[in-house]
């Protein structure tokens, strides 16, 4: 690369990373979640109680207690793992239940910070990894499994367009981000959001599949055409068994075995915390944390030959994986 065109690329990344992301752009109001463009705000879903699924949960009375008293507390028990749960954390707003705001508010205080920590991290992991392919000019394909609403996507295209809107040195190569969800309405809200604000001057695509389907159809031949190859699974493994759990990552590796060029695998996970445990069961709430070195096994045995770092706060850990 030129010493002009790495000049004009970092100043306009310089103007970039100070700008609002698109998780600044959701509203909360009237027990809703909004996305705000310009003067237009697009409703994406609701999490008033009559408007929920029941919960998968068999609740103790403490927990039947608690999503009364705690917003969050209702929602983490209906939608479990979903863009509900991650929007209202990073909303951080309480919202009044039957004592008011005080219950929800510390629930906000225990349950947000690992998860604004965790949401952080993947997104900063994301954007790095773009801004190397846009500064080498090469072509990437980023898989998001159990996308939801598929943000990440939405934020590299985000991204990109600013940088060839700034910059002279206009990233020319190919690119295409896929979202994989069972969540038929979340991928709808993508698909809106992304007609809004690209129209179809975009490259994202999505499948409303379970990823273990996706498997058994996912041609190799899509792939070659990259340079580079991202995947992400956020926000589900947790609740998979751990027979489905080593299934998944044996597919992740199989799938990226294939790929021939540069692979960055982001995984994500909860560490086993006795505090956090003691509360769920207080509650009724299942979650499927695993102990740190449980999950770095089994990384090293399904992984053979590639290279893996992880950084780990609050009870999360983000391993980064890397061919």
């Amino acid at each position: 690369m030129s010493n002009q065109r790495l000049i004009a690329l970092n100043k306009a990344w310089e103007k970039v990373k100070k700008e609002p992301t698109v998780w600044d752009a959701i509203e909360v109001k009237d027990k809703s979640f909004y996305y705000k463009i310009d003067q237009e705000t697009i409703f994406l879903s609701s999490f008033k109680s009559k408007e929920l699924p029941s919960s998968p949960y068999s609740l103790t009375p403490l927990g039947k207690l608690l999503t009364k008293l705690s917003t969050l507390a209702n929602i983490m028990s209906r939608r479990p793992g979903t863009e509900e749960v991650t929007f209202y954390v990073l909303h951080s707003s309480p919202q009044p239940g039957i004592l008011g705001k005080s219950v929800d508010k510390k629930m906000l205080k225990v349950a947000a910070p690992p998860l604004i920590w965790r949401r952080q991290q993947i997104r900063e992991r994301i954007t790095q990894k773009v801004r190397d392919y846009i500064e080498k000019n090469q072509s990437f394909f980023f898989l998001d499994i159990g996308s939801g609403a598929g943000f990440d996507s939405i934020e590299i295209e985000r991204l990109i367009h600013r940088i060839n809107e700034l910059s002279e040195y206009s990233f020319d190569r190919g690119y295409q981000s896929l979202n994989i969800d069972i969540d038929e309405k979340w991928l709808n809200n993508n698909q809106i959001l992304t007609a809004k604000l690209f129209g179809l001057n975009h490259h994202i695509a999505r499948e409303n599949i379970s990823i273990f389907d996706f498997w058994k159809k996912s041609q190799k031949s899509t792939l070659d055409q990259y340079d580079n190859l991202i995947i992400s699974c956020n926000g589900f493994a947790e609740f998979l068994s751990d027979i489905e759990l080593r299934k998944l990552y044996k597919e992740i590796f199989n799938f990226s075995q294939n790929f021939e060029g540069n692979v960055d695998i982001i995984l994500p996970f909860a560490n086993k915390n006795k505090e956090q445990e003691t509360l769920g069961k207080k509650i009724g709430f299942q979650f499927k944390a695993k102990d740190k070195q449980e999950i770095v096994n089994m990384i090293e045995e399904i992984f053979t030959n590639y290279k893996f770092t992880y950084c780990e706060k609050y009870s999360h850990i983000l391993i980064n994986i890397e061919k």
